[in-house]
């Protein structure tokens, strides 16, 4: 699947690292992997568990577009040119960070360090 879209794919050795490795190698999923376990492998190996990698968020986006396209009454069906006007914390961009942030659940649990 990492191929396929053109993500940076997993090395055999990355897929077969940590504890979990030797059981992989003899299973032989290090070369053949399940693609939710790719997903869970990748995002510990690229962001330290922290968050999806890239096929993970691949896999997330593409189905939030097409729940969107799906339904004839998305701004995608209505509008394809649409653009968010709404604040955003970079102006001329609007993301996912902005729409929590303007709903006011960018930290539903409360600070972090830097008080936001």
């Amino acid at each position: 699947m990492a191929q396929a879209i053109g993500a940076n794919v997993l090395t055999p050795d990355e897929v077969a690292s940590g504890t979990d490795g030797p059981i992989l190698r003899a299973q032989g999923f290090d070369r053949e992997t399940p693609l939710w376990y790719y997903i869970l492998k990748e995002a510990e190996v690229r962001t330290d568990g922290q968050r999806l990698g890239e096929v993970g968020s691949r896999i997330v986006a593409e189905v939030f577009a097409g729940l969107l396209e799906g339904d004839r009454n998305s701004f995608l069906a209505k509008d394809r040119e649409w653009k968010p006007t709404l604040p955003s914390a970079t102006p001329g961009t609007f993301t996912f960070a902005d729409l929590l942030r303007i709903a006011g659940q960018i930290n539903p649990i409360g600070p972090g360090p830097e008080g936001a």
